[in-house]
């Protein structure tokens, strides 16, 4: 069998979804391909990139070689603007297959023109996923969005690789450490959230508070500069990491928190953060916004804080009880490896895949 991805985003989806999915169907035997989008931004910056970047996604070649030696599957990995619903027609005309993946709350308008809220990137989303033989999405609010305009439609999360992130030994050691996992640049609103329950913390207990990473941001260490008088804060390093050295900072964690500010954009975020947690055995404090709040238990597998005062309720707990620790972490490691990980996630793809080129 022949599929081919073409991947809507150059950064997370890409290297978090895609290709994670892309590899484990090869282990199925299915010949697959990845067409990854053009980087616009890192030839014209600005206004220009991000026109460049909705109008021509993809090489042009890519299209009309996908066309001229069509696949029995493609998959279209976000992108759904015109030129993407002409390519989904034009696919259908050779009798392939399309599945559509949606992994960002896309319907929201992320700008305005003469007054009016727009989405220039995907002002032909509904077409696309009504056009679509199926469609995959990250997440129940999406699954929810998704089933206004196509009734086939099911939840592949993002693929935790469970191998990769899993639990080691951890040593006895004098302090706890509370991390955060991500790209900070992109998450200030979210870590101001911990400012005050980590404050309240440090008053009372010792513990250090790692991030990987703030990426040298100076406003992530501007939110905690209070925070380090009070205790040790590791900002993680200046640059971004392989998935392999990436997954070796976080072995120090001794619980791991996943703050998301209240929004339809969040709570189309995927369980990702608080689901690498939870495979490495970390007991997870995270908000109960996006598909955190499906896959966390609350107090079996995780905790869902959703204020101040739950954030410092349930962090003091797990500071001060290690049994706690270790079988929260345990639950979540069984979480993890039955529900997100890229071998149970993987085969639900490739199931998909193999159904809608049979039909």
């Amino acid at each position: 069998m022949k599929v081919v991805f073409f991947a809507g985003d150059p950064t997370a989806t890409l290297t978090a979804r895609v290709l994670p999915l892309a590899n484990t169907l090869r282990t199925f035997g299915v010949k697959c391909s990845v067409i990854t989008p053009i980087v616009w931004n890192n030839i014209m910056k600005g206004k220009l990139g991000r026109i460049f970047s909705v109008v021509f996604p993809h090489p042009l070649k890519n299209y009309i070689l996908t066309i001229a030696d069509p696949p029995n599957v493609v998959i279209i990995s976000k992108v759904s603007s015109p030129q993407i619903y002409l390519f989904q027609i034009l696919l259908k005309k050779k009798g392939v297959k399309v599945i559509f993946d949606l992994d960002d709350a896309l319907f929201l308008p992320v700008g305005r023109f003469f007054g009016l809220h727009i989405r220039p990137g995907s002002f032909y989303l509904e077409k696309v996923i009504q056009k679509a033989d199926f469609v995959t999405v990250n997440g129940h609010y999406l699954l929810g969005y998704a089933r206004m305009w196509n009734s086939r439609v099911t939840i592949v999360h993002d693929p935790i690789d469970t191998e990769l992130f899993r639990p080691k030994p951890r040593g006895k050691r004098d302090v706890v450490t509370i991390g955060w996992e991500g790209d900070a640049r992109v998450h200030i609103e979210n870590l101001a959230m911990l400012v005050r329950p980590l404050e309240r913390l440090a008053k009372k207990y010792d513990f250090r508070f790692k991030l990987v990473s703030a990426l040298g941001d100076p406003r992530v260490k501007q939110i905690f500069r209070n925070l380090e008088e009070l205790v040790e804060v590791d900002y993680g390093p200046d640059c971004w990491l392989p998935l392999k050295m990436f997954a070796k900072f976080l072995l120090d964690f001794d619980i791991m928190v996943a703050p998301l500010r209240k929004s339809a954009w969040y709570e189309g975020k995927s369980a990702l953060r608080a689901g690498i947690g939870m495979a490495m055995g970390i007991p997870v404090v995270a908000s109960p916004v996006g598909e955190q709040k499906y896959i966390i238990k609350h107090g079996v597998n995780g905790f869902l804080a959703k204020n101040e005062e739950e954030w410092y309720t349930y962090l003091k707990m797990l500071v001060e009880d290690e049994s706690l620790r270790k079988e929260i972490g345990r639950k979540g490691r069984e979480t993890a490896e039955k529900e997100l990980s890229l071998k149970v996630n993987g085969k639900k793809l490739y199931k998909i895949i193999r159904d809608v080129a049979e039909s």
